[in-house]
């Protein structure tokens, strides 16, 4: 699933190709949409594209006349830009068309799509979100707030790797984030937010935009120097030579040494949500979540 760096640039794609343009044509195959559009489409033509931004893992759109349309790519999904005419058409792939005067843009193989008119913000789906994980020039990371949630009495008993990927105490963390922020923070992803001290949550809220605006910045976690190292050492790749496996401190780097201590790194599914009452990340998505983790770096116990 594309993090919160991936659908920034994403939104970024589509901002700079659809805003302050003037919509022609929206369609959707979504179900809601798609009868929204069947009452109400024609009230969009004409209107110009006032903003597109990313919160969290979704794409916002804001049409002037108080409209919106949001997506949500979940695993599969992407954005495609097109601006030579004539545009493709529709393939099964397809499940929204925003068109303007000299663009296209297509998503595919996303589930979720909407159109409607308020504030989008509000919708269900979108109003329980916690802070962004990559906040707009002009704004800060809400840390405070992030730490709040974390530490609200029904997390208290989940696993600190599992809470992460709870997008109402935090929008815009998945797999590889939430593996990277904890090798960085030296924490083991088992144990329960409630036997977090202070200084290792503020370590952990701390690591939360910095690893993100690396990955948002430049499509890496790890330092330049340890991309480098990567890239010249056989050792510490699945494929020597190449930069591909050279990204990440631990996330797909299941067998190969830590780039810290020297000890394989190891993978472990992990449940997602309390031993009381398990939760789920979305609702379409699996229970569970593979987690990479260097198990001298990060203090794990035994594991399978």
């Amino acid at each position: 699933m594309p993090e919160g760096p991936e659908v920034r640039h994403y939104a970024d794609a589509l901002a700079t190709a659809l805003e302050n343009k003037t919509v022609l044509e929206i369609t959707a195959r979504t179900k809601n949409a798609k009868l929204w559009l069947l009452k109400n489409a024609e009230k969009l033509k004409g209107r110009s594209i006032t903003r597109v931004f990313s919160r969290g893992k979704n794409i916002i759109g804001l049409i002037e006349g108080g409209f919106y349309f949001y997506s949500h790519q979940m695993m599969w999904g992407s954005w495609i830009i097109i601006q030579d005419k004539p545009f493709l058409p529709p393939d099964r792939r397809e499940r929204a068309r925003i068109v303007v005067e000299d663009a296209a843009a297509i998503l595919n193989s996303a589930p979720i799509f909407e159109v409607g008119k308020g504030n989008p913000l509000t919708v269900p789906s979108l109003v329980n979100l916690g802070p962004d994980v990559l906040p707009y020039e002009g704004e800060t990371f809400d840390a405070k707030e992030t730490l709040q949630r974390l530490c609200k009495k029904e997390h208290k008993n989940t696993p600190i790797g599992a809470a992460l990927l709870d997008q109402t105490i935090v929008a815009g963390l998945g797999n590889y984030l939430r593996a990277e922020i904890l090798f960085l923070a030296t924490i083991d992803p088992w144990r329960a937010v409630k036997s977090l001290s202070k200084k290792e949550l503020q370590t952990i809220v701390e690591l939360i935009p910095q690893v993100s605006k690396t990955a948002y910045a430049e499509h890496r976690t790890v330092t330049a120097d340890l991309q480098t190292r990567m890239i010249g050492d056989p050792s510490l790749v699945y494929v020597p030579g190449k930069e591909y496996g050279t990204r990440h401190y631990v996330f797909r780097r299941t067998n190969l040494p830590c780039l810290m201590c020297g000890t394989p790194i190891k993978q472990k599914r992990q449940v997602l949500g309390s031993p009381d009452e398990e939760t789920q990340e979305e609702e379409t998505e699996k229970t569970s979540r593979i987690v990479y983790f260097c198990p001298q770096c990060q203090h794990v116990g035994e594991v399978a």
